[in-house]
């Protein structure tokens, strides 16, 4: 089965709470996806539409991963049935974080 076949995240929003931040998920497509930071007070914070890949593991859980424009990698584990979301940053000066966070259907 193909990940177009199986992705359920086409189309639709999410909200991500890693603790120490929070993005908005939104994939256009199975090739596209912009994330838009959200301040604390809940109103949008920049954003960025990135290329992903996306690769099943196994049912509703997926390996997401992209380069941002200034050459920041994330890797994401996307488990969509326990609704978490692990994440491996390496920003530009090759800094590594990771986190993890719950997920949240907005539309």
């Amino acid at each position: 089965m193909s990940a177009q076949e199986v992705f359920p995240a086409i189309g639709h929003r999410y909200l991500v709470d890693f603790q120490a931040f929070r993005v908005e998920l939104f994939f256009e497509s199975l090739s596209s996806m912009t994330y838009t930071g959200i301040d604390p007070d809940g109103k949008h914070d920049g954003s960025e539409t990135v290329n992903i890949t996306v690769q099943p593991v196994r049912d509703h859980l997926f390996l997401v991963t992209w380069q941002e424009a200034d050459k920041t990698t994330v890797v994401h584990l996307e488990d969509y049935k326990d609704k978490t979301i692990t994440t491996c940053i390496t920003d530009p000066t090759g800094a590594f974080s990771k986190y993890h966070g719950t997920v949240t259907f907005i539309s």
